[in-house]
């Protein structure tokens, strides 16, 4: 074996033997998500808890959903240990403060210590946030942003023209963030953290995710583009991209790519296509750990947690 091949495996060896597999992440979550359905939320809490305790880095809306968990029931303890884990994955503390049943809290010792403790979980945050590709996907949002400004402001006769301009640019972006996918990881949150207003007037802090490049994605697959889903498909797995986002953009492959390419399938998550094998798209969803589409019904009509599965991104 030549010192090449050696020094490959010896930086293998450690991602082989203790990498996670974010498959067990989101099944922890779900379960979390469908005991508070059931409104079993100490047992709820138990999964977001014993689920964050396993993995570093954990998504920022599912602090949220576990803040507001604690926060219902007055488990101080749990709701501290969400709090501060809410915090260095993104969350900001004045946003915590206003989740619901939080704010009774605000005179409580514990809060005031995390609050004293708020610019060491937040640096906490930013130094592991790759700000370099942050900042691409930023120019990459604007770009896409002013370009489909630009089309629909535009006369009718003038956009055939500025859409294959938009098609172009959609391609770069896309092929951008593939080569960069394939060296670092999908500039998902877990590389480049969470969309705030502060990066673009269009980006809701509130949607605690990072949504930027699935914006890209869809606007790219809102007609048949190369897929790239088996690449994507292992990001899933890896925490780098968020299952729900992976079906998403999974979803407008199927709506718009005619099928001219092939692709990972439809989850029914974002598109709703009229003729669907209900048992065929479930089987797909438990290969991503995505509830079945009867669990996300069950789940729209909690009042225990915010819904960010209806949001797009």
């Amino acid at each position: 074996m030549t010192v090449k091949a050696w020094v490959m495996l010896l930086f293998l060896i450690p991602n082989i033997l203790f990498g996670k597999n974010y498959i067990d992440y989101y099944k922890g979550i779900n379960n979390g998500k469908l005991s508070a359905a059931d409104q079993n939320i100490q047992e709820s809490i138990q999964s977001y808890y014993s689920t964050f305790e396993k993995f570093d880095f954990v998504f920022a809306r599912d602090c949220y959903n576990a803040i507001e968990l604690a926060a219902f029931v007055k488990d101080t303890v749990n709701l501290a240990y969400f709090i501060r884990r809410g915090i260095r994955q993104g969350l900001k503390y004045d946003q915590i403060l206003k989740i619901e049943n939080v704010a009774q809290f605000s005179e409580s010792t514990f809060l005031k210590i995390i609050e004293k403790e708020k610019p060491v979980l937040e640096n906490s945050y930013k130094k592991k946030v790759n700000w370099k590709y942050r900042k691409i996907i930023i120019k990459m949002f604007k770009e896409d942003q002013d370009m489909r400004k630009r089309y629909y402001d535009a006369p009718f006769f003038k956009r055939r023209k500025i859409g294959l301009e938009w098609e172009r640019l959609n391609e770069c972006q896309i092929e951008e963030i593939i080569k960069m996918t394939q060296l670092y990881g999908f500039p998902g949150e877990k590389l480049i953290g969470i969309d705030t207003q502060e990066m673009h007037p269009k980006i809701y802090t509130s949607n605690c995710s990072a949504g930027m490049p699935i914006v890209l994605f869809i606007h790219h697959y809102s007609q048949p583009n190369k897929s790239y889903d088996s690449l994507l498909f292992e990001q899933v797995k890896l925490g780098n991209l968020y299952n729900e986002h992976f079906a998403t953009i999974c979803d407008f492959e199927a709506e718009f790519g005619k099928d001219e390419f092939e692709n990972y399938g439809y989850f029914a998550f974002k598109q709703k296509l009229k003729r669907v094998n209900e048992e065929e798209i479930n089987n797909r969803r438990k290969e991503i750990a995505l509830l079945s589409i009867n669990e996300f019904e069950k789940l729209s009509v909690a009042k225990s947690i915010t819904k960010f599965w209806n949001r797009l991104y």
